[in-house]
């Protein structure tokens, strides 16, 4: 197949997700104005979407309650059979066997019933660069062809493209859209759920344009050098994040309420080999906070 072909097709799918996303929100809304005008001969419908999600620490719950109120829609709580150790270490280590042995862990409820619905909003926090082992289990007893799934995690430093990329992958008949991440820091900050509010609603102004991921880079300058106010930046939100190993390299800006910064890194995490990475960046306006780590990509 053509790279032409290959790109035309691409775009295609990608209006047409865009398409189903905005006629469920149009839907939806109508019936909540006439629900609010009083018309009571308006039958109520029950939601065409539903918010699935995986939560370990509660930053991933915090965030699908964002979603649910966002666009009214029914929710699903994953919960393991055995649940998930205690320590940090100890998680990981478990985590680590069954990504290893590809043996997902058990749900309660892994059924759903995905016929009723037309949008899967699909929440997991990010661990090993990647969605949590939950999930495999959840894709594995639910047949998501035809679905808008729309991904949204919570991570320690990133994680978002590489695990939307994943349920590409996995899901090639489903028309899997971009994906919205915020870290736990921010989410669990004063006010953090406030600001994930806010990511949302703009989060689905892009889904509903049809914007890619190559349409949002392409908002910021081209590649540059660093100059001191750009390291000044990264050294600020990067302080916390010394086990990554970031040396940045060049970077590009955008002017928005405050500097939106994207820097290309090279990446040592944790001691392990070189490799690189894009680090986003956002610097506030002059005496309204810190600048802050958006998120790592490889």
């Amino acid at each position: 197949m053509s790279r032409s072909l290959k790109f035309a097709l691409a775009v295609s799918a990608a209006f047409a997700a865009s398409a189903m996303f905005s006629a469920c929100n149009k839907q939806e809304a109508a019936l909540s104005k006439s629900l609010s005008e009083g018309n009571t001969d308006v039958a109520v419908q029950a939601s065409k979407s539903v918010v699935v999600y995986f939560s370990q620490t509660g930053s991933t719950k915090k965030l699908a309650q964002v979603f649910k109120e966002a666009r009214n829609a029914d929710e699903f709580e994953l919960q393991l059979v055995k649940p998930l150790p205690s320590t940090y270490d100890s998680t990981i280590a478990e985590v680590r066997a069954e990504r290893e042995s590809k043996q997902w862990p058990a749900l309660v409820n892994a059924k759903l019933d995905v016929d009723k619905y037309d949008t899967v909003f699909l929440g997991y926090p990010i661990m090993f660069g990647t969605f949590t082992t939950p999930i495999y289990t959840f894709l594995e007893a639910n047949d998501l062809s035809g679905k808008v799934v729309v991904p949204f995690c919570t991570y320690g430093s990133g994680g978002r493209k590489a695990s939307a990329n994943e349920l590409k992958t996995l899901e090639p008949n489903a028309d899997v859209t971009l994906a919205y991440g915020i870290s736990n820091k921010r989410i669990n900050a004063e006010g953090g759920v406030e600001t994930a509010k806010a990511e949302v609603a703009a989060f689905f102004g892009n889904l509903e344009t049809g914007k890619t991921e190559e349409m949002l880079v392409g908002g910021f300058s081209e590649q540059r050098p660093l100059t001191a106010e750009d390291s000044a930046a990264f050294a600020e939100a990067t302080k916390d994040y010394a086990y990554l190993g970031l040396k940045p390299l060049s970077v590009s800006s955008q002017v928005v309420a405050g500097m939106n910064y994207l820097f290309v890194c090279e990446m040592k995490a944790f001691g392990g080999p070189a490799e690189q990475a894009n680090v986003k960046i956002f610097k506030p306006l002059p005496g309204r906070g810190e600048a802050q780590l958006i998120g790592v990509e490889k």
